[in-house]
């Protein structure tokens, strides 16, 4: 789950419930990117899983079920890892989830799916 293949839309990620998943995404820019710029989303349907917009997290809208849960790899963005980070996984994260970036200026877009299959520990 964690290797990047450009070009690939769907991706599928396990991971056990109270575990950490990174959920990939990447866009190749030429040169790095300007976050200042930018907006990345992260959705499942219509719910805010994510947002990051004008070089900061942007969380307001964020559906409360991954309050606290989420994070991005800051200090990577700006040479073009959008991956998603959610923390303590629960199994109604289970869900495929839409990683969307978009550049304010030459409206570039890109979309990527990916799927997450969340399982619980048998002990």
């Amino acid at each position: 789950c964690l290797v990047f293949i450009p070009g690939q839309l769907d991706t599928t990620c396990h991971a056990f419930v109270g575990e950490s998943v990174v959920l990939p995404c990447s866009t190749a820019p030429p040169g790095e990117l300007s976050l200042s710029k930018s907006m990345l989303y992260w959705q499942i349907g219509m719910k805010i899983v994510h947002f990051f917009q004008k070089g900061q997290d942007s969380l307001k809208a964020q559906d409360k079920q991954f309050h606290g849960r989420t994070s991005l790899f800051l200090d990577q963005m700006k040479h073009g890892n959008l991956s998603l980070k959610i923390s303590n996984v629960q199994l109604e994260d289970n869900a495929e989830y839409i990683c969307i970036y978009k550049q304010v200026e030459d409206h570039h877009t890109k979309k990527s799916k990916i799927k997450l299959n969340v399982s619980s520990k048998i002990s």
